[in-house]
């Protein structure tokens, strides 16, 4: 199960295909719930249940879609998203919904080992049955056409790349101000930012903020080809969020070999090593002065770039996240 509608959780979404994908490869059957082309489900989920009847049922997302099951008389288990730690378990109206999803699913899959020991600590019920499950990344085509011949940036100018759902929690708006701070600097710069409305009010306030500021474009979601394509045209990939799961966009665009500057957060701490194969920041002025170094030094931005591609490489497999998958669902 994907949260829906597919277009406004696109994150979600290709975990999900990913994983339908690599257990169809090894002879299990699937079905998707939740990616119709509307992000419908086509008929209620207790009929599609009942004709399809499945060994398991896997929800991907708490909120969004672990509250269906609750009575669920087959195995289920829940994925936990980052938005369900972060923000939905701690919000007074959520919040229970959240904690009766991770009490009642038969496992909890988590991307990694902090993530495993915080749901711990907010619903003891559910030591015991939590699995790491480590997100694998892979590499999105690139043969989309790409930013810089599509808007007509120049080849010279530094393009930063801010994919991800325009939504408070990703915190696209303190990036803004940075590009005063870097254009100040002298730098020649422009940022893209490229999601979808998952949040309307917070997303025309932040295309009005951007419509007022030189140097600033926000697009609209693109497809995996473009988006692949976007990746290799920008010289930074930035990652602004208030929290993280394990997020796609990092995975992807490591894999694809572009520097990242990300928010230091604990999800993205599980992600890049600082200096190593990424750079943290901690501050709106740690951000512009991470880009700003990457933009004086585009050799140490590329040694970036590789070591993360490496890095991830190794760490990241497909076949490591399937066999943990499987796991699961067996111990459910």
């Amino acid at each position: 199960m994907t949260p829906a509608p597919t277009h406004e959780h696109l994150g979600g979404f290709a975990t999900v295909t990913r994983c339908r994908d690599g257990l169809q490869q090894r002879g299990h059957l699937c079905e998707l719930l939740g990616g119709t082309s509307e992000g419908g489900i086509r008929q209620s989920l207790e009929g599609t249940i009942g004709r399809f009847r499945p060994d398991i049922v896997h929800a991907h997302d708490a909120l969004r879609c672990g509250v269906q099951l609750l009575g669920s008389r087959t195995p289920w288990v829940v994925s936990l998203s980052g938005e369900d730690l972060h923000q939905d378990a701690l919000d007074e109206g959520h919040g229970p919904l959240v904690c009766e999803v991770i009490r009642r699913a038969h496992r909890v899959l988590v991307p990694s080992a902090d993530q495993a020991r915080t749901v711990e600590e907010r619903v003891p019920d559910a030591v015991g049955k939590i699995d790491v499950v480590v997100r694998s990344a892979h590499r999105l085509p690139t043969d989309g056409t790409d930013l810089r011949r599509s808007l007509g940036i120049p080849r010279n100018r530094f393009l930063v790349f801010l994919p991800g759902g325009l939504r408070p929690i990703k915190g696209q708006h303190r990036a803004i101000a940075i590009v005063d701070v870097l254009r100040a600097a002298g730098a020649d710069v422009e940022l893209i930012l490229a999601g979808p409305d998952q949040d309307p009010v917070y997303a025309a306030e932040l295309r009005e903020l951007c419509a007022r500021k030189a140097g600033v474009r926000v697009l609209p979601s693109l497809a995996s080809d473009r988006m692949g394509a976007a990746y290799l045209d920008a010289d930074v990939v930035l990652n602004t969020s208030l929290s993280e799961g394990a997020s796609p966009t990092i995975l992807e665009a490591g894999m694809l070999g572009r520097p990242v500057v990300a928010s230091d957060v604990p999800g993205n701490r599980e992600l890049i090593r600082h200096k190593e194969t990424g750079l943290l920041f901690q501050s709106e002025e740690d951000m512009a002065k991470q880009i700003l170094a990457l933009y004086r030094n585009r050799a140490a931005a590329g040694a970036l770039g590789v070591r993360i591609r490496e890095d991830f490489g190794r760490r990241f497999d497909p076949e490591v996240e399937i066999r943990a998958l499987l796991s699961a669902y067996a111990a459910a």
